[in-house]
C-alpha cells in the first residue's frame, strides 16, 4: 500500500514539474490593441483644417510633407509601444466583436500610442 502512495506522489509531482515547465516555456502571447482610425480621422480634421482656397503649391507641399512626417511618427511609436510592453499591437478595427462588458482581456493601448507620438488624447 505504502508503495502506491509513494507512486502515486511521485507522479501527481512529475505531472505538476512538467506542466510548469510546459507553461513557462510556451507562455501566451501578449497582445494590445490601438484605435488607428480614430488617431488618423483626427489628423486628417488637423489637416483639413490647414486647407485653405488658393494655398500656394509650397504650403501644398509643406502640408503632405507633415502627413508624411505623422506617419513616420505613428511608425516609429508602434515600434517603441511593442518594445516597451513585449507584446504585438494590433488595430482595434480587427476585433470583430466585443463582448458586452468590453472584457476583451485586450488593453487599449491608445492613449499610450498618442503620448508617443504627442498627438493630445
Amino acid at each position: 500500500m505504502r508503495a502506491h502512495i509513494i507512486t502515486w506522489a511521485v507522479s501527481v509531482l512529475s505531472a505538476a514539474v512538467l506542466a510548469w515547465a510546459w507553461l513557462y516555456t510556451h507562455p501566451a502571447p501578449r497582445i494590445v490593441r490601438v484605435d488607428m482610425g480614430d488617431l488618423f480621422d483626427e489628423q486628417k480634421k488637423r489637416l483639413a483644417g490647414k486647407i485653405t482656397p488658393g494655398m500656394s503649391e509650397q504650403d501644398q507641399k509643406a502640408l503632405f510633407q507633415s502627413a508624411g512626417e505623422y506617419a513616420s511618427k505613428v511608425e516609429a511609436a508602434l515600434t517603441t509601444l511593442s518594445k516597451e510592453c513585449g507584446c504585438a499591437v494590433m488595430n482595434s478595427a480587427a476585433i470583430l466583436r466585443l463582448p458586452e462588458a468590453n472584457a476583451t482581456g485586450i488593453p487599449d493601448m491608445t492613449l499610450r500610442l498618442r503620448e508617443l507620438v504627442g498627438q493630445p488624447g
